[in-house]
């Protein structure tokens, strides 16, 4: 009996360690919101291979999460629409570690991670590496 507790709180604090916010028995991943929580959440098109992007405007946070144990990292680009209409890459990020593992970048970061404000932004989330498969494509206005 207290080998099996040993174990189940092992494998939590592997979890924890890891950067997770998922239990021990919990499949999915997610990340603490900021303050005035995800203002956007898209997923992939295939709910069984996954990862989730969240958006928070107030700050440009991005987070992408690996959301099943498929083996597929999942991307994320981010767009930013100049004044001649064209949308120009600005970065891309990927969470690498397996499932339950995240990454976030935001403006406080600096360079590219701080978005214009009050211009088009677009996201676009896949499993990679190929572009595109399992993707899906969002718009928004960074209006706060």
């Amino acid at each position: 009996m207290m080998r099996h507790r040993i174990a189940a709180l092992t494998a939590a604090t592997v979890l924890l360690a890891g950067g997770a916010l998922a239990t021990a028995t919990s499949a999915s991943a997610t990340v603490d919101p900021p303050s005035g929580g995800w203002d956007h959440t898209w997923t992939t098109t295939d709910s069984a291979h996954g990862g989730t992007v969240y958006v928070a405007e107030h700050g440009d946070v991005v987070s992408v999460c690996d959301t099943a144990s498929d083996g597929t990292a999942p991307r994320v680009q981010v767009w930013v629409q100049s004044s001649s209409g064209q949308y120009n890459s600005r970065y891309i990020i990927e969470a690498t570690g397996g499932l339950g593992s995240c990454k976030t970048v935001s403006a406080s970061d600096g360079g590219i991670y701080d978005l214009p404000e009050n211009v088009n932004i677009a996201v676009s989330i896949w499993l990679g590496p190929s572009v595109g498969h399992l993707g899906s494509e969002h718009t928004f206005v960074n209006d706060h």
